[in-house]
């Protein structure tokens, strides 16, 4: 493929696996770092000073991520800064996502 860019990466275990399984763990961890990383810079999570419910709270943020994610929305800050007042916008979205996995028959 032209211009395709090949990078290595090194890791470090004490554990003997094979390739495939090195890489599905590896895959893991990025997936859970990506989700933190969405949840701190279009949610503010990190800013966010709530004690009571913060494990609720967090579980609504991945909720939301996810649904956008499942909606295939390129700039997840921009949707939620143009969605933040827009529940028929927001309704849409969780519809159009039940819809699409076959929730909704």
């Amino acid at each position: 493929i032209d211009n395709q860019e090949t990078t290595t990466h090194y890791y470090i275990s004490n554990e003997y696996n094979d390739a495939k399984t090195f890489l599905t763990k590896i895959l893991y961890e990025w997936s859970v770092e990506t989700m933190h990383f969405y949840k701190d810079t279009a949610l503010n999570e990190d800013k966010c000073k709530v004690n009571k419910g913060a494990f609720a709270l967090s579980i609504l943020r991945s909720f939301v991520i996810n649904i956008l994610h499942l909606n295939k929305v390129e700039n997840i800050g921009r949707k939620i800064v143009e969605t933040t007042y827009d529940l028929t916008e927001a309704l849409t979205l969780i519809c159009m996502t039940r819809i699409k996995y076959g929730l909704i028959k």
